[in-house]
């Protein structure tokens, strides 16, 4: 009896420590980012940057690419500007709402972060 209360103290205490560390973890997660709309073409980056890829001939690609790991961007075409699209949290695919839309032209409500020579969406 005397090792099964042990046993649940120290289960307990694991559990606090690990309460814890998330709670600190989600609070170190404060996004800094400016919500906007986006709207702009979802591509590769990839090929479009290396090859100037996008457009309807170019969706079954980019969507195998984006399978395979590659996230999508968002490109402004009416400036130019290519942003990369982010998930706003560790682990799920920030493709997910993007795939049915593969280079088709999307406006988005976004975070908008922008570092010194590079700019990025969250979506």
């Amino acid at each position: 009896m005397r090792y099964l209360s042990i046993l649940g103290a120290l289960a307990m205490g694991a559990m606090i420590f690990i309460s814890s560390q998330a709670i600190a973890w989600q609070d170190s997660m404060n996004m800094h980012g400016t919500d906007s709309t986006a709207t702009g073409r979802v591509v590769d980056p990839a090929c479009y940057i290396a090859m100037d890829l996008k457009g309807a001939a170019h969706k079954q690609c980019a969507q195998k690419c984006a399978k395979a790991g590659q996230a999508f961007g968002i490109l402004d075409e009416t400036n130019g500007i290519l942003y990369q699209v982010l998930e706003d949290s560790p682990m799920p695919n920030p493709n997910a709402l993007l795939m049915d839309h593969t280079e088709q032209v999307v406006t988005v409500k976004v975070m908008v972060f922008e570092k010194k020579w590079y700019e990025s969406y969250c979506a």
